[in-house]
């Protein structure tokens, strides 16, 4: 047994590798909603890339999850977290792929701004999950009480893109442009909104894994 509980330590690797990626996914489009011409089809490039590394850690972590017997938490948390944060991925890549299909230009502001506080939620996920490994030291080194910060860091970011999306869907309909324009940055807008909940999913179930196991 005492041999077999290292190994299952790398769950946690997992995690942090996931979480690091979608992390980077999320920079990636930033930077792709205030480039233009090639560096655009270089980034959407890149965030397919990462889309596809996040895949493949998925698979990893929940082939690990059916080969491992004893698990650091339960294996449902496990397998909840590992698709929850390649979701977060998931819809990064979505409003890529589709603002190179739609061939945006111009991005509007708004929109500018919700990626932003997309980036700030992946951000705290990120320092969310990293905490996990020593959650069980939380009485004594104060991890805990990290973790719980980075939480509600979350919280405050999902507050503020919810804030963002409802003005800017409110303003985007008296903003003059054309129906298909419309359509296409409410689905933008959508999309983005999506990925910041992503993000408060796997804050929660962080919450819940830290409750069952700290």
């Amino acid at each position: 047994m005492f041999g077999i509980l290292p190994k299952n330590l790398e769950f946690f690797d997992c995690f942090n590798k996931a979480a690091q990626n979608a992390l980077r996914t999320a920079e990636l489009l930033v930077e792709f909603t205030n480039a233009t011409g090639d560096r655009r089809r270089e980034l959407v490039g890149a965030i397919k890339e990462k889309e596809h590394f996040g895949d493949e850690v998925t698979h990893e972590t929940l082939d690990r999850l059916q080969r491992t017997y004893l698990t650091p938490i339960d294996g449902e948390d496990i397998h909840a977290l590992t698709k929850e944060i390649d979701d977060i991925v998931d819809e990064i890549d979505d409003a890529a792929q589709r603002m190179m299909i739609y061939k945006i230009t111009d991005v509007l502001p708004g929109f500018k701004l919700q990626c932003e506080a997309l980036l700030k939620a992946v951000k705290a996920v990120s320092d969310t999950v990293a905490g996990l490994r020593n959650m069980k030291k939380g009485r004594i080194n104060g991890n805990g009480a990290s973790i719980e910060r980075a939480i509600i860091t979350v919280h405050d970011a999902e507050n503020e893109g919810d804030e963002i999306y409802h003005r800017n869907l409110g303003e985007l309909f008296e903003s003059g442009l054309g129906p298909f324009e419309v359509i296409k940055w409410k689905e933008l807008y959508e999309i983005v909104e999506g990925a910041i909940d992503c993000c408060e999913d796997v804050a929660n179930t962080v919450h819940g894994i830290v409750l069952k196991n700290a």
